[in-house]
């Protein structure tokens, strides 16, 4: 990068001063690494030894400096074309008449090798005529004698302020707000690759992840806190919250084009703008491990696995309970009835609760069902008929199937039934907060019945019954 005055062409009659290739569509400023852009200093030393030639005394003078870095049009002086400042670094120009400011903004740090740089002005991306990597540029912040304002990080307008963003899929991401009122100022962007992020973006396009529309949503994690208030809501899509993560690193990525909360995904900062404390690197949170530690307002809904930590919209922590499975498995579990509930003797415990009242779809328990012993989803036995559910809240059981109406008495919820059509079967979720003594019974015509007693403990339930032939009973 080095200024050349042959790119520039100075007309005393118009008193402009343009470059020859400003709106051309040739030699663009960011072609050949910068080579076609100067330095603003080496441009008024060109100018300046241009007008003190005899030839040009004649002439008024163009430009004046004040310091290194800053300079103004005079008498009347001016670029030729909208375009030309882009080809200048290194400094501050004003025009003849005030109503006209170019500031300049440099990036200081180390970003990943080839990182595109990109700048918002009220709320637009401006089309880069810059390369990548660090950057050295003038930015138009006055026009018409008013100072184009873009909202800084507390959401309030700013003259001259302009957004620095580095949003490349596969790293860790950064941005920064500048007020260029004053004149040339740095900013710190760095980032590095992110090991997590690696997939391709086709592949994880594909995971279905959906963002909810923004507001104050109620939301309880079952961490005996209640249900307290979240922002956003992100349905996982039955995925794990690794593929979350890219998922969300990939929606606020340069690369793709969605709106989030009403503006470009790749300029979202977070769930309340202002007001909540950033995550530069992954704006909706990070991960480490496997977990994904949630951005503030963050809510997190139909995943594979809890694995994750919020903070909800007070800015308070919350983990969630340890969320364990009953696991079944077996070669030729396929046919089988498989069936777990806590017990007490050996045998099952038939009257948990009892029914105070039922719906088409509901049944009423006379006390809260027991989070500690109730799958997300699942069964529910009355007597002998099984009933599934799709949830529950304090006593009520929701969702339930066929109709309930009716039904009197006592009831209990295993912790899996079901007939098997797969050589492993799962519960739902179960929130673990103590062992529980559980009778697991698999049985088939042909094989001998299996009953044994097992615990429900702080990792769940995983057990491969033994599945003997019967010789009497084929």
């Amino acid at each position: 990068m080095a200024f050349s005055s042959s790119h520039w062409t100075i007309d005393y009659s118009a008193k402009t001063v343009t470059n020859n290739d400003s709106g051309t569509g040739a030699n663009l400023p960011h072609d050949a690494g910068g080579t076609y852009q100067g330095e603003i200093l080496e441009f008024f030393q060109w100018l300046a030894g241009e007008f003190a030639d005899t030839g040009q005394m004649d002439d008024t003078y163009p430009i004046v400096s004040d310091t290194p870095t800053v300079y103004k049009w005079v008498n009347g002086w001016a670029f030729g074309h909208a375009d030309d400042y882009k080809y200048l670094t290194g400094g501050d120009i004003t025009s003849s008449d005030g109503q006209e400011e170019w500031k300049s903004v440099y990036t200081i740090g180390s970003p990943v090798a080839g990182s595109q740089i990109y700048i918002t002005q009220n709320d637009t991306e401006l089309t880069p005529w810059w390369y990548t990597g660090n950057i050295d540029v003038l930015i138009n912040v006055k026009t018409g004698g008013t100072y184009i304002q873009s909202d800084d990080t507390s959401g309030t307008p700013t003259d001259a302020g302009i957004w620095l963003w580095i949003r490349e899929y596969g790293d860790f991401y950064n941005h920064g707000f500048v007020n260029l009122v004053n004149g040339r100022s740095p900013i710190g962007l760095d980032t590095a690759a992110d090991a997590a992020n690696t997939t391709a973006q086709a592949t994880v396009g594909a995971y279905g992840v959906t963002i909810s529309a923004f507001g104050t949503i109620s939301r309880d994690l079952n961490n005996g806190n209640g249900a307290q208030n979240y922002d956003v809501e992100v349905d996982c899509n039955g995925k794990t919250m690794d593929e979350v993560y890219e998922y969300l690193k990939w929606a606020t990525s340069y690369d793709y084009n969605i709106t989030i909360n009403g503006d470009d995904g790749s300029e979202y900062r977070s769930a309340d703008e202002g007001n909540y404390a950033e995550v530069k690197g992954a704006p909706f949170g990070t991960i480490a491990g496997g977990t994904l530690y949630g951005a503030r307002g963050v809510w997190f809904t139909n995943y594979s696995a809890a694995n994750f930590v919020l903070i909800d919209s007070s800015g308070t922590v919350q983990a969630p309970p340890n969320y364990q499975k009953v696991n079944c498995n077996h070669p030729s579990l396929v046919g089988c009835n498989v069936f777990v509930a806590e017990e007490s003797g050996g045998i099952a415990i038939k009257d948990q609760y009892t029914i105070s009242s039922t719906t088409a779809s509901t049944i009423v328990a006379t006390a809260s069902i027991d989070n500690n012993k109730t799958p997300q989803t699942g069964i529910v036995r009355v007597g002998d008929t099984q009933y599934s559910y799709t949830g529950y809240t304090g006593s009520t059981l929701t969702g339930v199937s066929p109709s309930p109406s009716g039904e009197t008495g006592d009831f209990y919820i295993p912790f899996l039934d079901v007939l098997a059509d797969t050589t492993t079967e799962l519960s739902d979720n179960i929130i673990q907060s103590g062992d529980i003594s559980v009778i697991t019974s698999v049985r088939k015509y042909g094989f001998k019945p299996y009953d044994v007693v097992a615990t429900f403990g702080s990792a769940g339930l995983t057990f491969t019954p033994i599945l003997a032939d019967d010789p009497q009973a084929s």
